[in-house]
């Protein structure tokens, strides 16, 4: 009975790894294939190819040097705030040190999409406008990114409209009447 179940749970583990690394594989094969649909859309030179092609190779590496970055960052904030009694000092440092490693990703990413738009010709880039403008679910009221993350909408406990208690008009934050 006991060896049954265990194989059951094991089957059941097999099957949702496999399960999370399919969507993972389909999710990049959409990602590639609307590149690929763009590049054919704009109907690039052989010269703006090579240079494109290059210059995502070059991003791609700084990215991940990035990434590794802010990882490390997020460790640092971490270990700070595992001590008995963190000291604001510390933790504030820690915190610029993440915010710090988050603004060389967003500068690095915008500064790509700046040198990337460089190469188009002008009639490409009104182009690419179309093509943004025909993807689906880019109005208000549509989820994107990544997926839903649950009730809170966001990361982290937040003070959002499902996580802490907020008090009603006239009653004093620990909820009690005024």
């Amino acid at each position: 009975m006991k060896r049954s179940i265990l194989i059951a749970l094991g089957a059941i583990l097999v099957l949702t790894v496999v399960w999370s690394v399919s969507e993972v594989d389909a999710r990049r094969g959409r990602q590639g294939h609307r590149r690929a649909k763009i590049m054919e859309a704009l109907n690039p030179t052989s010269e703006q190819r090579e240079k494109l092609k290059t210059m995502r190779l070059g991003h791609q590496k700084k990215m991940a040097q990035l990434r590794a970055n802010l990882k490390v960052a997020r460790l640092d904030l971490r270990a700070v705030m595992d001590v008995d009694a963190p000291t604001g000092t510390r933790v504030k440092a820690a915190v610029a040190k993440v915010n710090e490693a988050r603004s060389r990703i967003l500068e690095h990413r915008v500064g790509h999409r700046i040198a990337s738009k460089g190469l188009l010709t002008p009639e490409q880039r009104e182009k690419i406008k179309e093509l943004k403008m025909d993807r689906p679910f880019r109005g208000k009221g549509h989820w994107r990114g990544r997926g839903r993350r649950g009730m809170g909408g966001g990361r982290g406990m937040g003070e959002g409209r499902h996580g802490f208690f907020h008090p009603e008009p006239g009653q004093d934050p620990q909820g009690q009447g005024i």
